[in-house]
């Protein structure tokens, strides 16, 4: 069974319940990607696209 979440849907989250969402939502995309690609897309993620250091050498840990 599939659930549409619209923004109404996600107002009534808490915090923790949209970390869970995110989360859940990230597994899955990720899920088909090898790990170079899962390391740059986390990195690109994190890093709001810019070259951040700190973030790339966290990444990879």
């Amino acid at each position: 069974m599939h659930t549409i979440i619209d923004k109404a849907g996600l107002d009534r989250l808490n915090h923790s319940q949209k970390k869970e969402l995110l989360g859940g939502l990230v597994a899955f995309l990720v899920q088909d990607l090898n790990g170079l690609e899962k390391k740059y897309l986390l990195q690109k993620i994190v890093s709001c696209g810019r070259d951040n250091p700190q973030v790339i050498d966290m990444v990879e840990h």
